[in-house]
């Protein structure tokens, strides 16, 4: 009886401390969980207004234009636009709408509003080439000729209702200060694009190269167990330690072929190569070794080479495995950074060039949150 009673005591307390397991388990899954949800909807409500295709697409860099009427293109006192939204600041005349703000530390008057007829979309540059105006562009100043002759001068002193009301009896635009507003990320979109590609055609040969002779040719001695080893020690190394080995090693050796100074996005390739190495070896030497043996065997019978067995009858099974890989390499170079700034640089560019170092999308984050007024936004947009 005492015996049962002690067994059954047992089983009680394993079950309560079953039932404390899954419970502390299930609490911090729910905790993890809730932590992601809020971490996505924070990322998607400081982003969402951010990611137009102006943004994708658009330059990072700022254009200033000196802007000014055709010549003999001159408003007519009968011209009028309609008013499309709620601007406070808009000239019917011309067909635009402004408001105040702030680029940085400049105050500045932004195009909030532009009718697809406006006068505005005929004015030129320096070169007397039309330009492109877009919401989001601002002015910094205006010159004017009135109806009556004479010149009306309009900047952020005076205000975006004043240069509303101004432009009401303005016939043309002599000369004026246009800046784009810039803060895209197609630069390094770009890059990192380019990256993923450069980065793939470096070390999926070798990586593969190398899991095909750990898998099918490498015999179990104490040589072959030091390159595994050395293989996990290598994934477990932080990515700056990378990244210092990028800047004193891949940056010399590209400047040393090209003539070039300074990161460049080949440096930065090459340093991303070395780094996605262990994955792609360890991933697709699993892979090959899950390949069923009968099928190497089976080609071998036939009178095929060991070659032509690796490549016609093992890799193709093993496909799965290398596209893990491939996909797992992707999602390290998007999301890397710290290598990045040491081998290739945080310069942020429009223009990309594979002997220019730009910054890619993590790196284009990291320095949005930097300097005294983060760009939380664009940084959320981007993520």
């Amino acid at each position: 009886m005492n015996k049962a009673s002690s067994i059954s005591k047992r089983i009680h307390l394993r079950r309560a401390k079953d039932a404390g397991s899954y419970a502390i388990t299930g609490i911090f899954s729910c905790l993890t969980f809730l932590t992601l949800v809020w971490m996505v909807v924070y990322v998607f409500q400081n982003g969402a207004q951010y990611l137009t295709w102006d943004f994708i697409t658009g330059d990072y860099n700022q254009h200033s234009y000196t802007i000014r009427s055709k010549s003999g293109a001159s408003v007519p006192t009968t011209s009028y636009f309609e008013k499309q939204g709620d601007e406070e600041a808009y000239s019917s005349r011309w067909g635009i709408g402004f408001e105040e703000g702030k680029s940085g530390e400049e105050d500045v008057i932004y195009i909030v509003s532009i009718h697809p007829d406006s006068p505005f979309n005929d004015l030129v540059d320096s070169s007397n080439e039309a330009i492109q105006i877009k919401p989001d562009y601002y002015l910094s100043s205006l010159l004017v000729e009135n109806d009556d002759g004479s010149l009306g001068v309009y900047g952020v002193k005076e205000g975006a209702k004043a240069l509303a009301e101004g432009l009401e009896n303005a016939r043309l635009i002599i000369d004026g200060t246009l800046t784009s507003h810039g803060k895209g990320i197609r630069g390094s979109l770009l890059t990192t694009l380019c990256l993923i590609g450069f980065s793939l055609l470096f070390s999926l040969p070798l990586g593969i190269g190398g899991a095909i002779y750990l898998a099918l040719y490498a015999k179990d001695n104490p040589l072959t167990r030091g390159i595994r080893t050395l293989i996990d020690v290598t994934g477990g190394i932080p990515s700056i330690i990378f990244g210092l080995a990028g800047a004193l090693i891949f940056i010399p050796f590209v400047n040393g072929l090209t003539g070039h100074t300074g990161g460049s996005l080949f440096s930065g390739a090459l340093t991303l190569s070395i780094m996605l190495l262990p994955t792609i070896v360890k991933t697709v030497e699993e892979s090959i070794e899950v390949v069923h043996a009968s099928l190497s065997q089976a080609s071998l019978a036939l009178g095929a080479s060991k070659v032509q067995t690796v490549f016609k009858v093992v890799l193709p099974n093993a496909l799965p495995g290398i596209l893990s890989a491939s996909l797992l390499s992707i999602g390290r170079i998007i999301g890397e950074s710290a290598a990045l700034i040491f081998a290739m640089g945080a310069t942020i560019g429009d223009n990309v060039s594979l002997l220019d170092g730009h910054a890619s999308l993590a790196v284009h984050i990291w320095t949005c949150l930097q300097g005294e007024s983060p760009q939380y936004g664009s940084a959320c947009a981007i993520s």
